[in-house]
């Protein structure tokens, strides 16, 4: 884990979110991230409002332009290292560009879910070894648990992109030209294999002018 990715996300978001949750035996472990994002500030003394600026150097100008929250960590977000309804999300080998974010899309059950590139960035010493799974609050609305092996890392909230009508349409267009790139290909291929096995390339007859 990587705490001052953390500090950075919390940075360039503008909010610092600092949620106390205790288990069982009274132990409390802290989680700090934005709004899109918690992690687990395993090893770390408790924190407060006061001790958290101090220990990650805000100064008191910035502060004021800061959201800072100390709070218990809502009820709806299971922070637990298993949840038995979790289920394991198949991750594409891609990521998507859009409005100055890289995102990563996951298919689940119930269809796609995206969540940015950036909040994988705390987690990246451990990124071999992290598995994504979906969790659900109790009305429903799906959520990331990020876990290496049997421990909880981080949680992430997906970005509602499905519903932006822009970037759907954008996917679409791009599906469309991705069609028409692959049918060139294929005929290009059908085309090549008509051809004689001992024809030359254009690169090949390039090379040949070069060594005359």
């Amino acid at each position: 884990m990587k705490i001052k990715k953390i500090v950075a996300l919390c940075s360039r978001a503008g909010t610092f979110r600092l949620y106390n949750k205790m288990d069982r035996e009274g132990v409390i472990t802290q989680w700090l991230g934005t709004g899109n994002a918690l992690y687990p500030l395993n090893g770390l003394p408790l924190l407060d409002e006061e001790s958290l600026c101090a220990m990650f150097d805000i100064p008191e100008k910035k502060r004021e332009k800061l959201v800072i929250l100390c709070e218990d960590m809502p009820e709806i977000i299971d922070v637990a290292d298993k949840d038995p309804k979790e289920t394991l999300l198949e991750e594409k080998e891609m990521t998507i560009g859009y409005n100055g974010m890289q995102m990563i899309p996951l298919r689940t059950k119930d269809g796609i879910i995206f969540i940015g590139e950036q909040f994988l960035e705390p987690l990246a010493d451990e990124i071999d070894l992290l598995n994504l799974y979906e969790r659900k609050t109790p009305k429903g609305v799906s959520y990331v648990a990020v876990k290496a092996g049997m421990m909880l890392r981080g949680i992430i909230a997906p970005y509602d992109v499905v519903t932006d009508k822009k970037f759907i349409t954008q996917l679409e267009l791009l599906l469309i030209d991705s069609k028409r790139e692959l049918e060139k290909i294929t005929i290009s291929s059908c085309s090549t294999a008509d051809q004689d096995d001992g024809q030359q390339s254009i690169f090949e007859d390039a090379d040949e002018s070069k060594e005359g």
